[in-house]
């Protein structure tokens, strides 16, 4: 998950470093479309809702790339970006996709009597390209910069408290046969030290779009199969009318 921690400053780098840096960017023609394309708005509407992730769970940081679809040109790339700003950030736009949605899913409520089996939170994204081969090749950049960022400590932006992020393990797969990677990282947070957390993100490479999920709990289970099948049903419902 994207740490509610942060939550707020984690929309704000989304914002600078997306959706501000494409802001000059021109926006695609629907004749340069190589396959079809739906806008953020879209695709914000198709994100798993909270309760998909947990009983009394909610969605806050609701972010997307707006109305319009943006121009192919990156603005940075997985391998620019520090381990910290790869993996604690939110992103939607600027990696040369047409647009893309993301929300974080807060736990309002821990109830720490039941840990291990407590969810602090989870995230969600959807980035689109204008092409296959695009998105493979920002699906392949993101493998390489999480298998890069294998250990590193950070501080929580205008907080005291400091996390530090260890892969566990890092595996291909495949969710309805498209391809896949789940990565488990084993999370210390200097506030929460007596207990053992996991960070769980898994990203899939489906068409022209690549889906993220994430979750911060007790266990190091990977993210259901089930749940990665239902978001990536939800979005592709969207372009059966193109």
């Amino acid at each position: 998950m994207k740490f509610t921690a942060i939550a707020a400053i984690a929309t704000a780098a989304a914002l600078s470093l997306g959706m501000a840096a494409s802001a000059s960017a021109s926006p695609l023609s629907p004749r340069s479309a190589a396959a079809p394309q739906v806008t953020g708005t879209r695709l914000q509407s198709a994100l798993l809702p909270a309760s998909a992730f947990g009983s009394g769970f909610t969605a806050a940081d609701r972010l997307s790339t707006g109305k319009k679809l943006w121009s192919t040109r990156a603005r940075f790339k997985p391998s620019n970006l520090s381990c910290k700003n790869f993996e604690l950030y939110s992103y939607v736009g600027g990696f040369g996709d047409t647009a893309g949605a993301t929300d974080n899913i807060n736990n309002p409520d821990p109830a720490f009597a039941d840990y291990p089996s407590l969810v602090l939170g989870a995230d969600q994204a959807v980035i689109q390209f204008k092409t296959a081969k695009a998105a493979t090749s920002f699906y392949n950049q993101a493998y390489a910069r999480y298998k890069q960022c294998s250990d590193f400590t950070e501080s929580y932006p205008g907080d005291s408290t400091t996390l530090e992020l260890t892969t566990q393990t890092l595996a291909k797969t495949t969710i309805k046969k498209d391809k896949a990677f789940q990565l488990v990282q084993y999370v210390t947070i200097d506030s929460l030290a007596s207990l053992t957390f996991y960070e769980s993100t898994a990203v899939v490479l489906a068409g022209t779009n690549v889906y993220t999920v994430g979750d911060l709990d007790g266990t190091n289970d990977p993210i259901s199969a089930s749940l990665l099948g239902n978001f990536i049903n939800r979005v592709q419902a969207l372009y059966k009318h193109h």
